[in-house]
């Protein structure tokens, strides 16, 4: 009974914001709760897993999350595209939760 409702108003939320403005909002909330001042052993970066040492997107993951916490000098030394894509994000995020809002249904291509 409850994971049916649960299943339903899953669909209705997916429907209505779209599984791309759910995404966002999970990694925004992970990114403020994680504490970007520890070193984790772990990446979810596919060059770093392959052994590569330089990656282009490396760092700004941990760059967003120090702006999100507010030590802009660390999230620009950390890596420079960072802020903007805080801001570049967050401002897709709000549009697409907007949209909602307005009442449009979200059109997926996935079925």
């Amino acid at each position: 009974m409850i994971a049916t409702i649960a299943r339903k108003i899953s669909r209705v939320v997916y429907k209505r914001i779209g599984l791309e403005a759910i995404i966002w909002l999970a990694a925004f909330f992970y990114l403020a709760i994680h504490d970007p001042y520890v070193q984790a052993e772990f990446t979810l970066c596919p060059l770093e897993n392959l052994g590569f040492h330089y990656c282009p997107g490396c760092g700004l993951g941990r760059s967003v999350s120090f702006f999100i916490h507010g030590d802009i000098a660390r999230s620009v030394q950390t890596h420079l595209l960072g802020i903007p894509a805080t801001i570049i994000l967050l401002s897709r995020t709000f549009s697409l939760f907007n949209v909602a809002l307005e009442g449009k249904v979200f059109q997926s291509s996935i079925q």
